[in-house]
């Protein structure tokens, strides 16, 4: 269960990684805005990560 819990987190991430690119393309003068979604959507990511790596262990 902890490791598909890692697999949301993951999944989560990635989508935020890429709304944090249609911010980007979208919006005028977003870098920061698209900078701060970006850090948050890898860090999400590598969250996931490390829970699922912990529970496929």
């Amino acid at each position: 269960m902890v490791f598909y819990f890692g697999k949301l987190l993951q999944l989560i991430g990635f989508a935020h990684v890429g709304y944090a690119l249609f911010v980007g393309l979208t919006e005028p003068n977003a870098m920061s805005a698209e900078l701060r979604l970006l850090m948050l959507g890898s860090a999400i990511f590598y969250i996931g990560r490390l829970i699922e790596h912990r529970a496929a262990a």
